[in-house]
């Protein structure tokens, strides 16, 4: 007697089993949702007792059920205990056997698609309204059950820029620069910009990488050229910075960067070619004509150079460059050095007396 009773408590449960993948196998050829609810309705039936929650098959059919209910009731109009895709999680983490999880590969791929694609709603929906947090997490969800996802990889690395999680965004741009045939100019950008306060050395690497396989990228090729300039190696912004100027010829800020790289350098016939380009482009441009006109004076300064058509030139366009910004310290110790030099004391003492009263009052 004891053994039918049990044998008869066991039958609803197969049962419920039975209608619950007879259901998901009609929901899964048609696709028609009534299925789906039907197959919810059995397989919440089946969990009566703690072995049956133990059970494989049990798990698995539910692992089916719910993961599919994840994707498919994506705005929840099904009332849960728990959401599915946890439902589907804890379900999956009872399937323990190696052989029988090996056996049913396909079912289990089945439900890691579905979990996939609800955690994509999920966070393409996040995403639309500016909830990066919940966008982020989705899309680590994603990427932890297909890492090979680049379109995955793409918004984690910028989610997590916006989210200020910057040793993840090195991680994900790392990834994505691996991909030599899919990788971005803007991620060679973006992941040197990372590595400026972390690794300098990194960042300069990520550009010329970036630069090898985009060559003709305008942004990659002005990073490399401030990398250099902040490091204070001219010679090398001068061995590209003809690149730079072919493909932008008339970018005030190269050519004032080319005429800067060459003076420093000891270039001085460049230098001068780039500062007149600068006032060519601009003529009322403050950094050309204050750069010329301190041009000017250190080459009238220069042992064995005293011309005095420096002076002449310097006077000229240091003049210009306070007539452009008149509140500036520089233009006005650079005319106190001139004046100096050619012994105007009357301007000397007025440009003293301006830059004393500048000083005291800003």
């Amino acid at each position: 007697m004891m053994v039918l009773c049990c044998a008869g408590s066991s039958l609803p449960a197969q049962t419920l089993t039975k209608e619950a993948m007879n259901n998901f196998a009609k929901y899964t050829a048609k696709t028609d949702f009534s299925f789906l609810e039907k197959a919810k309705t059995s397989v919440d039936g089946i969990f009566k007792t703690k072995k049956d929650s133990f059970n494989y098959k049990n798990n698995l059919i539910k692992s089916l059920v719910y993961s599919s209910l994840a994707y498919a009731d994506s705005t929840r109009k099904l009332k849960y205990v728990k959401d599915p895709i946890n439902e589907t999680l804890f379900s999956l983490s009872q399937l323990r056997s190696p052989k029988l999880n090996d056996d049913h590969k396909p079912e289990l791929d089945f439900v890691r698609i579905q979990l996939i694609k609800a955690w994509l709603v999920i966070a393409n929906k996040a995403s639309a309204n500016e909830n990066y947090t919940d966008a982020y997490n989705a899309y680590q969800s994603v990427d932890s059950a297909d890492n090979q996802n680049y379109f995955v990889k793409h918004n984690l690395a910028i989610l997590s820029e916006k989210l200020g999680y910057n040793n993840k965004a090195i991680y994900y741009y790392e990834q994505l620069i691996r991909d030599r045939k899919r990788s971005l100019p803007d991620y060679y950008l973006a992941l040197s910009n990372l590595y400026d306060f972390k690794n300098s050395n990194r960042s300069l690497e990520v550009v010329e990488e970036g630069r090898s396989l985009f060559s003709g990228n305008k942004d990659l090729l002005f990073k490399e050229i401030n990398i250099y300039v902040d490091n204070g190696a001219y010679n090398m912004v001068e061995n590209i910075i003809g690149d730079a100027l072919r493909l932008d010829p008339e970018n005030l800020h190269l050519n004032y960067l080319a005429g800067f790289s060459y003076e420093t350098i000891g270039k001085k016939e460049k230098a001068e070619e780039y500062y007149k380009k600068v006032i060519l482009l601009e003529p009322n441009n403050y950094e050309g004509n204050y750069a010329l006109g301190l041009f000017y004076l250190n080459s009238y300064i220069r042992p064995n150079n005293k011309k005095d058509s420096f002076l002449s030139l310097a006077s000229k366009y240091l003049n210009l460059a306070g007539e452009i910004n008149p509140n500036s310290v520089n233009v006005l110790r650079s005319l106190a050095v001139l004046y100096n030099n050619t012994g105007d004391m009357v301007e000397l003492e007025r440009v003293n007396e301006k830059l004393k009263q500048f000083i005291l009052t800003n």
